[in-house]
């Protein structure tokens, strides 16, 4: 599973984009550094971030509101140009892994929720 993090401006604009895989890790046919993550390329165990049933988990996302820096009278002001992102959290399941950017909808990924909100700053 994929937990994926998109921040846009109300125009559209995405600021913020990040991901975490919550799956067993292993090196491909269990040799070298070439982490996979399909089950039937996997011999060994390298981590293990899978989410065991009925575990909760809580997970920090920083996300920086697009800001400009200027200077007035020989001071630096830091003016935040949108004061209103839209923050959606999918989980994604990805049965062969891979990037979640990369893969299709329906094909490679199959989204298992989603939720929508407006973050602002007042």
């Amino acid at each position: 599973m994929i937990l994926e993090v998109i921040a846009k401006t109300k125009d559209g604009r995405e600021v913020y984009y990040d991901y975490k895989i919550y799956m067993p890790q292993s090196p491909a046919y269990g040799r070298g550094d070439k982490m996979v993550y399909g089950p039937f390329r996997k011999s060994g165990m390298l981590a293990d971030t899978s989410l065991q049933p009925g575990q909760w988990k809580t997970e920090t996302f920083e996300i920086k509101f697009p800001y400009e820096d200027t200077e007035k009278d020989g001071k630096k002001i830091r003016n935040i140009k949108n004061k209103d992102l839209d923050v959606t959290v999918k989980i994604w399941h990805l049965p062969a892994g891979g990037d979640p950017r990369q893969a299709v909808e329906g094909k490679d990924k199959y989204a298992l929720a989603q939720h929508s909100t407006t973050v602002s700053l007042r």
